[in-house]
């Protein structure tokens, strides 16, 4: 098999946090910041696949923990560190929603089938975090589930109305939407 050729690269300033390919847009979205004490400051860019242009940018006033896209809501999800999510017009790149947290929200998850976002809250300082589902429309919380640590990852899972979570004591659960139980967990 012949190694991969690389297509493009560029040098870009800023701290990349993610970084997603959306076949919808044929384009790279990307979270970055600027973590200096004095200067916090992020992005969300959308990126063209074939040129690595800049075709939008969406100001945070904090660095991007995560994005996400929502393509029946024809929108980007992002998270920053000022514990805000925020729910972006991908053809205007207007903000149409802001939900604000206490924790920082560090990872993030959409459902469309549920019309739902999931958001994994994180205190890396104590070692705690929990799982909060909000509806997608209103940005309002359907619930919270606590987890054993701070959470680095979630997912929905809608063929068995799970979502699951991982957290950075390495535990690794499935938690039930009705009924809003801890399916199963592992180590």
């Amino acid at each position: 098999m012949d190694s991969p050729a690389k297509r493009t690269e560029m040098n870009y300033g800023n701290f990349l946090t993610d970084v997603i390919f959306v076949a919808e847009l044929h384009a790279i979205v990307s979270g970055d910041g600027a973590f200096m004490k004095d200067k916090q400051a992020g992005q969300v860019v959308i990126w063209n696949i074939d040129t690595l242009e800049q075709h939008r940018k969406l100001r945070c006033t904090n660095p991007v923990t995560r994005v996400a896209f929502a393509a029946a809501m024809s929108a980007i999800i992002s998270a920053d560190r000022s514990n805000t999510l925020i729910v972006w017009d991908v053809e205007s790149g207007a903000r149409r929603m802001e939900v604000h947290f206490d924790l920082l929200p560090w990872s993030i998850d959409y459902s469309p089938e549920l019309g739902a976002i999931a958001v994994g809250e994180s205190n890396f300082k104590e070692h705690c975090g929990q799982l909060v589902v909000l509806d997608a429309d209103t940005g309002a919380r359907r619930f919270a589930l606590p987890c054993d640590a701070a959470v680095s990852s979630v997912a929905f899972v809608p063929d068995l109305g799970a979502v699951v979570c991982g957290d950075r004591s390495g535990q690794l659960s499935v938690w039930d939407l009705a009924s809003r139980r801890r399916r199963s967990g592992l180590s």
